[in-house]
Formats: structure tokens, C-alpha cells, sequence
């Protein structure tokens, strides 16, 4: 009789884990390939790779240079007259009110800032139904990569317009990427904006508000802040 030995094989699968900025087993770099050991990432790709931590076995974690994402941060709160990195636009119906306390019309617009003492409104009362005050960044310079867009904004009255954020390569026309329109539940308070923004190349953004049919559309925003990143990174 014969007989027969099975041998039964057994394979150990690892997984790739993350120990103290070190990437162990099988050597998958986050957000970059593994290099050589004992090179540099530019000797091993070339111009513009840099080390962004360390594989195992002591390989360099590599990744480009210009994706890395630098940390840039822009903020305007609007509490003096200088011009920030929004700007008001030439191209608009009307310009952009700066105010504190409330807006001169009753029942519409906030009674205090969000932040600090004065905030941007536009005023429904001295404009036609349909007009529009276009805040934009064309005059400012922003790297080609993702952003974070945060503001607090305020919309109360009964005839409140529409609040719009676009984005695009400001060379062409830019895509509306985040909208409100009416008034919003609990008027009273102001409410957070946060708006993730592609990545362009020669970034363009406005934050436009229009006017509806009646004086009590006052539409206000605060604090605007502008962080390099995704918005759950930055």
C-alpha cells in the first residue's frame, strides 16, 4: 500500500501598519513610495522628490516636492478698513457695506458681528431685485492646491436673496461649489460656512450675495478664513 504525505502550506499575509512615523512589513509609504537604502529620494527619482518619513528596513519614504502642501493661512475679520485678501469686485452691481451693530433696515440683518465688532453686509433697501455684491481673491496670488474655505454668515428676513460661493482657474469662468438661498433656520444666529476647494491653477473665488425683491434681504458674512489643505486637514 502506498502512502502519501500531504504537506499543507501555510501563508502568512502582513499587513502594512504605521508604528511611530516607521512603516513596517510590506513597505506601502503613505503619500509616497519607498526608495533605495542609502540614497537620497532625488538621487533615486530626481529633482524635486523629498524624504517624507522613513520605510522599513530604513528606506526613505519618498514624495514630490510639489505636492507637498505648504501650511498657509489667510484670515480676514474685517475689524479695520485695509482690504484683505477678498476684495470687492469691479464686475458687481454694487459694493459690499462694512457695518457694525445691526443694518439700518428692521427685521433683516444681524445685530452684532460674529466676530470681533464689524462684519460685510449688503444693503437690500438702495438696491433693485436681482443686483448682486460680489466679494472676489483676483487680485490675490493662491497656490495651485487644495483650500479650505470657512466664514460665519447671517441671513435673516423675510424677502433674504441668495448667498454664493464659485470657484475656478480665475482665467475662465468659475463653478458654484456652495449655495444658500432664503432665510435660514434660527435667524438670529450667525451659522458656519465650510466649503473644501479643488484644486485650480491660477485659484479664483467670490462669495457673491443678491438682492431678492424687498428691503428685508440684508445678507451679512464674518471671519472668513482660507487654510492650504482639505477642510478635514486643515
Amino acid at each position: 500500500m502506498m502512502k502519501f504525505c500531504c504537506l499543507i502550506v501555510i501563508t502568512l499575509c502582513t499587513i502594512c501598519v504605521s508604528n511611530g512615523g516607521i512603516l513596517t512589513e510590506q513597505c506601502l509609504a503613505l503619500n509616497g513610495v519607498c526608495g533605495r537604502k542609502g540614497l537620497t529620494c532625488e538621487q533615486i527619482f530626481g529633482l524635486g522628490w523629498i524624504e517624507k518619513g522613513i520605510c522599513c528596513n530604513k528606506k526613505p519614504c519618498c514624495g514630490e516636492e510639489s505636492k507637498v502642501i505648504p501650511d498657509i493661512n489667510h484670515s480676514c475679520g474685517f475689524e479695520t478698513t485695509e482690504q484683505c485678501f477678498f476684495r470687492q469686485s469691479s464686475l458687481d452691481d454694487f459694493d459690499w457695506t462694512r457695518g457694525s451693530a445691526g443694518t439700518p433696515s428692521d427685521d433683516t440683518g444681524p445685530g452684532s458681528a460674529a466676530e470681533g465688532t464689524y462684519y460685510m453686509y449688503v444693503e437690500a433697501s438702495n438696491n433693485s431685485p436681482s443686483t448682486r455684491a460680489v466679494l472676489t481673491t483676483e487680485a490675490t496670488d493662491l497656490q495651485a492646491c487644495p483650500w479650505c474655505l470657512t466664514f460665519q454668515y447671517h441671513m435673516k428676513g423675510s424677502a433674504t436673496g441668495t448667498l454664493e460661493v464659485s470657484a475656478g482657474d480665475k482665467t475662465s469662468s468659475l463653478t458654484s461649489i456652495w449655495t444658500k438661498t432664503g432665510e435660514q433656520p434660527n435667524p438670529e444666529s450667525w451659522k458656519t460656512a465650510t466649503i473644501d476647494i479643488p484644486l485650480y491653477n491660477n485659484l479664483g473665488i467670490t462669495i457673491k450675495a443678491s438682492v431678492k425683491d424687498w428691503y428685508t434681504s440684508d445678507i451679512a458674512i464674518d471671519d472668513i478664513n482660507l487654510k492650504s489643505g482639505t477642510c478635514t486637514n486643515a
